[in-house]
């Protein structure tokens, strides 16, 4: 009996779970899903309305972004698989060659690597040239007029009341410009260094060709030109930036050398990188016919050429570009009468707002409260100086260049006010640099040093800008000070990837509120370390004591 009784609760069916709780969790799940995706709806619903009224506005409002029904009009890059539209361009080709095939052919059996898109140029006006056609957009252009002429009515008060004397800012220009003459002396040597790279190139090329029966001997040749070619970039760098130190050149005309030579750097760079992997391919790898001439000489483009890029608004090397048909002169006077307004702007700035918080640091008594007073005092300064930067150099002078050069792709900047993540911002900013550290650095990290790894690529430019940024500003400064370095290759970084799931509308909040105060902290802290290094006495007893913040041993 005990043995039957136990073979029945053993063939006992087993017990089912609660309903209820079962109901409850799928109620749960059903409400929770249903909430989702009446989110995402509501949000796909109001992109695809903004998108609409953007339509309309620019089809009424903004005619010269609807004037050709081009798909590629704000955008600079095609797979190199996918024709461009170019056909605003005068020799028929955006990149004055056919797109480029990769570098490397497929190899049988094995899956290719995503083909990364080529730079495209088409001609096409800067953004603010086309929005500023709009009478609203030019009445806030009238606003940063009016802004100027208050600057100048500042100074101008200040001076008769309180110095005695109109000065209008002149003493900062003498101040921020001596020994200019030594920097164009400089400048004008650098070009003779560029120049000779081109003839230097091209004697490489001809004598690979020449080597090419014996491989041995080309791959010598070759590797011994490369490591030739690298030693003279450090070289170059380590006298631009030795320069500075040994003329002890003032902020203004460091930065002059400085991002010359580094403009000049990048040039240099992307001409040998373009053209080598010309000269390696081979016409068997070419489309273009010209790569080899009717000797079988590898095709090196003509000093023409490559003196018209050294003077381009662009850092990336073709042939040739889209050219306009004439120069607008009253455009080109109009931008450079901008740059020689925002110029005065910045000394009367400086004059008024940076030295006036602090001038004295070192010399006066510093709390946090004081510091804290201080950096909201620069805070709508600090927002003028970036906004006036941003236009200064990536409008108004490239502007003015690009229109005496007749050089047609304006598009050195995009829509970088409207991002709501820091990732978008970056590559809106300054497009002019970011096609730069796209074609030559990340494209080449993806694809030969970390193998199609994204983010691997994508901090190893973020470093090598933020090192760049930082030894401008340290050398121009006289300083070792690495907050740029700490700004731009750490939290920049890290907002990167904090805020790409960020909403529109909050996204973009708080990227402008971290731009105003990144960059007041910024200005506010080498503003400080720059008069704590003049005022205060500090002699360094040791090598640490070079490596601590001014700011810090004034007070302690």
């Amino acid at each position: 009996m005990e043995a039957k009784k136990q073979e029945n609760q053993d063939q006992a069916p087993p017990r089912l779970p609660d309903l209820n709780f079962v109901r409850d969790k799928l109620q749960k799940f059903q409400s929770k899903m249903l909430t989702d995706f009446e989110q995402r709806l509501s949000c796909m619903v109001e992109d695809v309305l903004q998108d609409l009224r953007q339509r309309e506005l620019r089809a009424h409002e903004f005619p010269n972004f609807e004037k050709s029904d081009r798909k590629s009009t704000w955008h600079n890059r095609v797979t190199s698989q996918a024709p461009a539209d170019v056909s605003d361009s005068p020799n028929g080709h955006a990149n004055g060659s056919n797109p480029r095939p990769p570098l490397q052919a497929e190899k049988s059996g094995q899956k290719p690597r995503r083909q990364l898109p080529e730079k495209v140029f088409v001609a096409r006006e800067s953004y603010l040239t086309a929005l500023l056609q709009v009478e609203h957009m030019r009445t806030i252009y009238h606003i940063f007029y009016i802004i100027l002429v208050m600057f100048l009515l500042n100074v101008i008060c200040y001076d008769y009341f309180v110095e005695g004397r109109f000065d209008l800012g002149l003493g900062t220009f003498r101040g921020g410009l001596r020994r200019l003459h030594w920097v164009m002396a400089v400048w004008l040597l650098e070009h003779v260094f560029v120049l000779a790279l081109y003839f230097a190139f091209r004697g490489w090329a001809l004598v690979r060709h020449k080597l090419k029966p014996h491989s041995s001997l080309q791959r010598f040749w070759s590797h011994s030109c490369l490591i030739l070619y690298i030693s003279s970039q450090l070289v170059f760098c380590f006298v631009s930036t030795s320069l500075c130190l040994k003329f002890n050149l003032p902020f203004v005309s460091a930065c002059v050398l400085l991002l010359e030579s580094t403009r000049l750097l990048m040039k240099m760079h992307a001409f040998v990188r373009y053209n080598a992997e010309r000269v390696l391919g081979g016409k068997a790898k070419r489309i273009d016919a010209k790569e080899e001439d009717d000797t079988g000489r590898p095709f090196v483009p003509p000093l023409s050429c490559y003196t018209y890029f050294l003077f381009a608004p662009t850092l990336i090397y073709r042939d040739s570009y889209p050219r306009t048909s004439h120069i607008r002169w009253k455009f080109a006077l109009n931008r450079l009468l901008e740059v020689v307004a925002i110029a005065f702007l910045y000394a009367f700035i400086h004059e008024r707002h940076i030295h006036e918080h602090f001038g004295q640091y070192g010399l006066e008594p510093m709390g946090p409260s004081q510091l804290i007073l201080k950096l909201f005092g620069m805070m709508l300064p600090s927002a003028v100086i970036f906004l006036c930067g941003f236009y200064l150099i990536l409008h108004s002078w490239l502007n003015f260049t690009a229109e005496l050069l007749r050089f047609g792709d304006r598009m050195f900047y995009k829509d970088w006010w409207t991002s709501h993540t820091y990732d978008a911002y970056y590559r809106n900013w300054n497009v002019v640099v970011h096609d730069w550290l796209y074609e030559y650095v990340y494209k080449d990290m993806y694809s030969h040093v970390f193998r199609g790894s994204k983010v691997a690529a994508s901090l190893s430019v973020f470093m090598i800008s933020a090192l760049v940024h930082e030894q401008v500003l340290g050398f121009a400064l006289q300083m070792f000070f690495p907050v740029m370095f700490f700004f731009f290759g750490v939290v920049g970084v890290a907002l990167v990837f904090l805020m790409r799931s960020a909403p529109k509308v909050l996204g973009n909040i708080f990227l402008w509120f971290s731009l105003i105060l990144g960059n007041a902290t910024l200005i506010s802290l080498y503003a400080m370390e720059h008069y704590a290094l003049k005022n205060c006495n500090l002699s360094p007893q040791s090598w640490t004591d070079r490596l601590l913040p001014a700011v810090w041993r004034c007070y302690n």
